[in-house]
């Protein structure tokens, strides 16, 4: 049978009021939900200190879903109790879960089809972006099979959503293995009681590596392609390369060869839109160029590739994802709304290095084996995507 959401489930049922609130906040805005993946909260000691939007309560079972831009796919589905406070560009959707299964209700508002009609409907909007009202989300309408065969289609595909989590949860906890590794012995020696070794000296970052800028495009060569450009958007907050990221293009002029990327060169974001910097100084292998046939990189990156072999391209990952990197980054940067780092900061890098490589043999095969099962399951969560969207498309 056919309901509206509205009759299915309640719409922002809960917030929070900033006269009578006590404590610290977790704050998570639209961009850091994107297509039920969590990349974290901003963390605020007090309510007066976080964003003015910071005010949507959530429970468990809720789905959260962007009422502003629709075909970003800013929706998740709160799988445990949550202590985050979410911002007013949420809509949070409440299952009344005597009519609806909640994952089968957030399998509908994420589906492709829900997408491109409240993208529809977000572009007859009045406001600068396309955007929706909580009502537009109330009105969707939704065809419900009984409840036990809606529980049956939401755990079949759930499934598939969990095996994705998993791989994403491993690659997330290399991620930080990498970083504490790469702290201990490249940033804080640590390894070494706090000193750099005797035997090791620090070089520039331009005399084992070569620095490229990318490629300097406009707005109307991002047409649909076999060609992609990496972005910032590829750049998660809290770490790791989101292949979501990817913008599809058709350059209207020869490339340059250094213009191109491929699997495991490592990007390094000089630009950045959030107000933390978040991102800016951050590398990035990249980990999966998805089916794309070639890919190039955005003006607002930078590629750092191994200059004839001097060292290891995975264990030149591994160093750079270091926080010494992007505490030297952070000392070149201009702009405020807009961050820009300075072309000086990587050329101005050292990276402290033994006078035998050898050395290194066993970090870098830590690094290898660890960007290499972080690759694969990035394929795997691709191809796993790809079934889900056949599932969705047969059930909603």
């Amino acid at each position: 049978m056919k309901y509206r959401i509205s009759d299915v489930a309640s719409i922002n049922e809960s917030s929070i009021s900033k006269s009578t609130y006590i404590g610290s906040v977790n704050y998570v805005d639209t961009s850091s939900v994107i297509s039920g993946n969590f990349n974290g909260y901003r963390h605020y000691p007090s309510i007066s200190e976080a964003p003015s939007r910071a005010r949507r309560l959530v429970s468990k079972e809720d789905t959260v879903i962007s009422t502003v831009r629709p075909n970003m796919k800013h929706v998740g589905f709160i799988s445990s109790k949550s202590d985050c406070i979410y911002s007013t560009g949420f809509a949070v959707v409440s299952p009344k879960k005597d009519k609806i299964d909640p994952y089968y209700l957030y399998l509908f508002l994420s589906s492709n089809r829900v997408t491109e009609v409240l993208q529809s409907i977000g572009e007859t909007s009045t406001s600068t972006y396309p955007s929706v009202k909580p009502s537009d989300i109330g009105n969707l309408v939704i065809d419900m099979p009984p409840l036990d065969e809606q529980h049956l289609i939401a755990n079949r595909i759930r499934l598939i959503d969990e095996k994705k989590n998993q791989n994403s949860q491993i690659n997330a906890n290399l991620t930080n293995q990498i970083k504490i590794t790469s702290n201990s012995f490249f940033s804080y020696f640590e390894a070494s009681n706090g000193d750099i070794p005797k035997n090791w000296h620090y070089k520039k970052l331009t005399d084992i590596a070569n620095i490229d800028t990318g490629y300097s495009y406009k707005s109307s060569e991002l047409k649909p392609n076999n060609m992609a450009m990496a972005t910032i958007k590829n750049f998660n907050r809290v770490g790791g390369f989101n292949i979501e990221g990817f913008k599809e293009i058709r350059p209207n002029k020869v490339v340059k060869n250094e213009k191109y990327a491929k699997k495991f060169d490592i990007l390094v974001a000089h630009t950045d839109l959030t107000q933390n910097a978040d991102i800016i100084g951050n590398a990035e292998p990249i980990l999966d160029i998805s089916d794309y046939k070639n890919v190039i990189f955005s003006m607002d990156l930078v590629k750092v590739t191994s200059k004839d072999n001097l060292i290891s391209q995975f264990l030149l990952s591994l160093i750079l994802q270091g926080e010494a990197l992007k505490a030297h980054c952070l000392g070149y940067i201009n702009g405020t709304t807009v961050l820009h780092l300075s072309k000086k900061a990587l050329k101005e890098f050292e990276i402290p290095l033994p006078d035998n490589l050898h050395e290194l043999d066993n970090i870098n095969h830590f690094a290898q084996k660890s960007y290499l099962i972080m690759a694969n399951n990035l394929t795997e969560n691709r191809y796993l995507q790809s079934v889900k969207e056949e599932l969705l498309k047969k059930y909603f």
